[in-house]
């Protein structure tokens, strides 16, 4: 518990150094246009990375999570193009995100294929249905489709994503504190047979996870279809990516079992700030890619030096407390 505090403190100091450090040597980062667009890539980062946080604390993955997206855009793209807005284009979105989780989840607990291999398969599966659903990108869309990224302002200035973002954050983190299923997730993830013979459902826990995740891919993918009037097959290429990124940046272990929502923020919102910085500084776009590299890496060793010193007898105990 310690460790996870000190990460989380530190992300925290990182963020404000960071955003320091481009105040000083690049105030006109910072103009409202600039800004405004961070905030909507943070809202669903973030989003879909507290999907991504559930799955990981499982001890799975899915890294089929950017085709998904893809799909859910074009998706809703269609529907977009009989004029319905967001009120039924974001619940649409949810549950076609969700239900295209529900293979992964299926995979993963009917055939015991490891998450890996289930999501990379999936993450084909969803590719080969783009060109099925567009010849490449729908474009003209009204402006009842583009109105969340356009016209919907808090302020008359701030995105409405960001109030999304902060409703499903929230929520979020509530359900990882109060809730019974969460501590049955962090069960699973420290032990699954422990959490097996403590009386939990395993399987199905794990099916919630993946359905919940899904709909908030679904969310993120309605954010991001939304910010313009042409939808393409690749609006959701390699944000897997960012979203594992920024949980394991946020301390989450990648073997599962630990991790918080309050990590996960600072993680997508220093993953969010970094590659706009090195456009806006001239730097080549592939040092943005190198730079994200780098820090999984980096994350993934922390991670493996906070699993070596976990004890795991303490995994049937929070096992038997969610009974």
């Amino acid at each position: 518990m310690k460790m996870r505090i000190e990460t989380e403190h530190f992300l925290g100091l990182f963020l404000l150094l960071l955003l320091l450090v481009l105040l000083i040597f690049a105030p006109g980062f910072f103009n409202v246009n600039n800004t405004m667009s961070m905030l909507n890539r943070f809202s669903y980062v973030l989003i879909a990375a507290i999907g991504m946080n559930l799955i990981i604390i499982t001890s799975n993955i899915d890294v089929s999570a950017g085709n998904l997206i893809s799909v859910v855009c074009l998706a809703i793209a269609a529907l977009g193009k009989m004029d319905l807005g967001l009120v039924v284009l974001l619940p649409a979105a949810m549950i076609i995100g969700a239900l295209l989780s529900l293979i992964n989840a299926l995979f993963i607990t009917r055939f015991r294929i490891p998450a890996i291999v289930a999501t990379l398969a999936t993450a084909q599966l969803f590719s080969g249905i783009l060109p099925l659903l567009t010849e490449g990108s729908i474009y003209d869309l009204p402006p009842s489709f583009t109105w969340l990224g356009f016209d919907a302002k808090l302020f008359g200035i701030i995105p409405f994503s960001v109030l999304i973002m902060l409703i499903i954050t929230v929520l979020a983190l509530l359900f990882m504190k109060y809730s019974r299923f969460s501590k049955k997730i962090y069960a699973i993830g420290n032990d699954e047979d422990a959490a097996r013979l403590s009386g939990i459902n395993v399987r199905k826990v794990i099916l919630i996870t993946y359905l919940i995740a899904g709909a908030l891919f679904g969310v993120s993918g309605t954010i991001i279809a939304t910010a313009s009037q042409r939808v393409t097959s690749t609006m959701g290429s390699g944000l897997e990516m960012t979203f594992i990124a920024s949980v394991v940046l946020g301390g989450t272990s990648i073997a599962g079992g630990s991790g918080k929502i309050l990590g996960t923020v600072f993680g997508a919102a220093v993953l969010s700030i970094i590659a706009p910085a090195i456009n806006y500084l001239g730097i080549s776009s592939d040092w943005s890619d190198a730079i994200m590299g780098a820090i999984i890496i980096f994350a993934v060793i922390i991670s493996a030096l906070r699993l070596k010193g976990r004890k795991l007898p303490a995994s049937v105990t929070e096992g038997r407390a969610v009974q």
